[in-house]
């Protein structure tokens, strides 16, 4: 038979070991020892104030009044709104402090991670937590400050009782202790529809993506919109219902609260008169003492479901956290480690190169390679190959967002390793066929507006957008033009290797023309090599190589500029 008083421990241990509690220690400077003091005063204040407002009803007091109760008052009404005003200012800083530190350590993290370990995690899981789960702590938090505020006032509340009635006293603090049990022990349920109404949150908001996404294939297909809209119906139901649960828990709560009071009073009033003698007289300041605790008790005991939304914040973005470092693992977060002279390169090699695509059970689902060719500085390379043949799971071996399962890349002698891969990778500028476009011309600060205007009209996009204070005035263009603006920002980079994935596919016939009669010759005049994924044949010529990739395997075919 489980000990009753065991069981209570656990429900108050498990209260104040709240994750929100240990967040705020972790993550911030901490309360400091003012901020403490500053939190009694404030519940001392308002005693006090009760203590006043009792000694100044009496008819003794109301016959002479005095009026250094006045300044009395005056005073702990001006503590009272000092150490309000300095908790809820300090608490922001310490939440906002902490919030900021989890914030920037996950950006830190996710920027550390390889490529495959941010796709199996998920962006839009990436992005939820960050945003949505950081600005919860940052909104709600406050709270933890706010009911240890209110349970001070309710401490010092009850011992000014004790003064007056200590009957009343072990009355009120008895059915107080008795109802925060009850309610802390039907916390596990609101605990439980917080979680519910989170997952179904998460899907639904997935769904949102899709809509949004995937709108031109679903404007494309009646059912397949009909099916996406009953899906997203469906999850939307699912989230009103689990709301409608924690909105039905949070009134629970309240009416309990609100009840309790109502009890509490016809105690004092009805009962504890026929058990005290002498207690009439004490009756109307225990009663306005307990009228003085409804609002912080009623505050402290509505806290606990906010501090339990901010716990599952505090949890999914620690759960976010861990997923990373266990997938990390070191990747490359000690990519530090620079290659001497990397720009002089003479040729990268890939050696029986290997890399398999794994489902969460270990299994494989796609397979590429073993590669064992070369790519020698200066030259143009083409890559050819049908959808799904592995075009881009090359591109992102060659240039290490990928990492081998079998097999090695060297820069000339020198092995490329998670702990080199960044110095490796500088000397890559990508356009990838889903590609970003930034705003800001990131990483280029000393970068000449003139000579970005020069390009802007080069591409025919100066109509279109321009460039001001480092950064382009508009970015919402087509297809071509988005990418005619990556080509001017990889241009600007000037790295030694560029690397193309079918950048020409989305232009017109002139561009089409100047990219390959025009940019990769320049290119290479330059001394860069030029590595480019390409379905337009009749432009093979312009390649010194052309590799040809079919089910994940790479066949070589020297062009030497001749007809293919």
């Amino acid at each position: 038979m489980p000990n009753p008083n065991k069981q209570r421990y656990n429900i108050l241990k498990n209260y104040f070991n709240n994750s929100s509690i240990q967040f705020l220690q972790k993550e911030s400077r901490g309360v400091n020892q003012k901020l403490i003091v500053i939190i009694v005063l404030s519940g001392i204040s308002n005693a006090l104030l009760l203590a006043i407002v009792n000694a100044s009803i009496t008819p003794e007091f109301l016959k002479n009044p005095e009026t250094k109760y006045f300044f009395i008052f005056a005073l702990c009404i001006g503590l009272f709104i000092y150490s309000l005003r300095y908790l809820m200012y300090n608490s922001s800083e310490i939440i906002e402090e902490a919030v900021d530190k989890v914030r920037t350590r996950l950006v830190d993290k996710i920027l550390m991670c390889d490529l495959r370990t941010l796709e199996e995690i998920g962006d839009s899981d990436v992005y939820t937590r960050i945003s949505r789960e950081t600005a919860s702590i940052s909104q709600n938090m406050r709270s933890i400050f706010m009911a240890a505020q209110s349970a001070f006032m309710v401490v010092f509340t009850v011992l000014y009782i004790s003064f007056i009635s200590f009957q009343a006293f072990l009355i009120s603090a008895a059915m107080i202790l008795f109802a925060t049990f009850i309610y802390l022990r039907n916390r596990k349920v609101l605990e439980q529809h917080l979680h519910e109404s989170s997952q179904e949150e998460d899907e639904l908001f997935s769904t949102i993506t899709d809509v949004l996404n995937g709108f031109k294939e679903l404007k494309m297909n009646r059912k397949k919109s009909k099916d996406v809209r009953d899906y997203f119906y469906q999850k939307s139901g699912g989230v009103r219902r689990t709301r409608t649960n924690v909105m039905l828990e949070y009134a629970n709560n309240y009416v309990f609260s609100e009840t309790f009071f109502y009890i509490l009073i016809g105690t004092i009033v009805f009962i504890l008169p026929v058990l005290a003698s002498n207690f009439e007289e004490n009756i109307v300041k225990v009663v306005t003492a307990i009228l003085f605790l409804i609002g912080p008790l009623t505050n402290t005991v509505m806290q606990i479901p906010i501090l339990s939304q901010v716990g599952l914040s505090v949890n999914n973005i620690y759960t976010l956290e861990e997923r990373i470092d266990t997938l990390v693992q070191g990747s490359d977060i000690c990519a530090d480690e620079e290659i001497k002279d990397a720009a002089a390169f003479g040729s990268i090699q890939f050696e029986n190169v290997e890399f398999s695509y794994n489902t969460p059970d270990g299994a494989h689902s796609f397979s590429a390679g073993p590669f064992s060719f070369s790519i020698n500085k200066g030259e143009v390379l083409f890559i050819v190959g049908g959808n799904g043949s592995g075009k881009t799971t090359l591109m992102k071996l060659m240039t290490a967002l990928y990492f081998p399962n079998k097999g090695r890349i060297l820069l000339d002698n020198i092995v490329v390793t998670k702990e080199n891969s960044q110095s490796y990778r500088e000397l890559f500028s990508v356009i990838f066929s889903e590609f970003h476009l930034f705003k800001k011309l990131y990483g280029l600060s000393k970068t000449d507006p003139e000579q970005v205007t020069k390009l802007l009209k080069l591409m025919e996009i100066d109509h279109k957008t321009d460039y001001k204070n480092g950064a382009f005035t508009n970015i919402n263009l087509s297809t071509g033009q988005r990418k005619r603006l990556a080509l001017i920002v990889t241009y600007l980079e000037d790295k030694e290797i560029y690397m193309f994935d079918e950048w020409a596919a989305d232009q017109d016939p002139h561009f089409r023309k100047y990219f390959y009669h025009t940019l990769v010759p320049e290119l290479k005049k330059r001394g860069k090599t030029v590595i480019a994924v390409s379905h337009d044949d009749r432009y093979f010529g312009e390649a010194d190589r052309v590799l040809g990739m079919d089910y994940g395997k790479i066949t070589e075919i020297r062009s030497n500029r001749s007809e293919i």
